[in-house]
């Protein structure tokens, strides 16, 4: 093909009525992953409302809703969830043949607690991998056993007061939920002492959150109604979403159950900072330094 040909033929594609605007395909992609605007424009380093015009302008072209738009959330319709199988198939093909072309990649070994890495890691790792698209990453459970040396290792310490995290990427604040099919969506205004008539739901044998959250509430932690005991929170948040009983989570870990109605947050007043995630040993070197400070971007402000 002689070049007036190529030519025509891109001018041709970038006019043709059955392609969307590809320059909106990521904000649809994550803004579906994340389900938020915000945290979208974050990963593409944007405003909200830039996310939102590309979102409404490739809605427009292809003059199909993809979104349903929900009090501070959006929501695929039927046809959203459709259309974004064949979006991320074709931006992960486009992402792997960038990634064939660029020389001397480097392996980086992530090591973190399960349900951090599952819960918050996860979501946001499309972010890092768009800024740095020469390092492949292996996301390691230390619950799992993981046997590769680390080149980074996420790790979790209990505590109360934020002035003993100063260099925590993520404050683990602490709050009080449940299924609204256990105690409906009045929950809100609950009485704390009032909880503990129903099953309380422990992600610790010594009850570390829930006595945290007591003490801020200024009552005695007294289970009444029974409990459960789980190992790690993630089998706790479970029990929560089963309607199994109430239970202790950080909102950062349970953002798309919130924004969903999955969960529901009892006595939203008290929450208490139980610990804090931050890297573990010396100061990473290299990518790994790259990736701490990434991490830390996302500190609560």
């Amino acid at each position: 093909m002689q070049a007036k040909d190529f030519h025509a033929g891109m001018r041709n594609s970038q006019t043709d009525p059955r392609l969307p605007p590809l320059g909106t395909l990521p904000a649809f992609s994550i803004a579906a992953r994340t389900g938020s605007l915000t945290l979208a424009a974050r990963e593409l380093n944007l405003t909200p409302g830039a996310i939102s015009r590309q979102i409404k302008s490739l809605e427009d072209a292809l003059g199909i809703q993809l979104f349903n738009r929900k009090h501070n959330a959006i929501v695929l319709t039927d046809a959203g969830r459709q259309y974004l199988t064949h979006i991320n198939a074709a931006l992960s093909t486009i992402d792997t043949g960038t990634r064939a072309l660029l020389p001397d990649r480097v392996r980086m070994v992530v090591q973190a607690p399960i349900t951090i890495a599952r819960r918050w890691l996860i979501p946001r790792l499309g972010s890092y991998m768009m800024e740095n698209r020469s390092v492949d990453l292996s996301i390691q459970s230390l619950a799992l056993g993981a046997s590769d040396v680390p080149d980074i290792t996420i790790a979790y310490r209990r505590g109360c007061d934020e002035a003993r995290f100063p260099s925590a990427f993520l404050l683990d604040r602490t709050v009080a939920v449940c299924s609204p099919l256990m105690i409906g969506r009045a929950a809100a205004s609950t009485n704390p002492e009032a909880l503990f008539d129903l099953p309380i739901l422990l992600d610790t044998a010594d009850a570390w959150s829930w006595r945290c959250w007591c003490d801020t509430a200024g009552i005695a932690f007294r289970p009444r109604g029974g409990s459960v005991t789980f190992d790690t929170d993630e089998a706790s948040i479970d029990a929560c979403l089963t309607g199994l009983g109430i239970g202790q989570a950080s909102p950062s870990l349970i953002e798309r159950e919130l924004r969903e109605g999955q969960l529901v947050v009892l006595c939203p007043h008290l929450t208490p900072i139980v610990g804090a995630y931050e890297i573990a040993g010396p100061t990473p070197n290299g990518p790994a330094s790259g990736f701490t400070q990434w991490l830390l971007k996302w500190r609560e402000a």
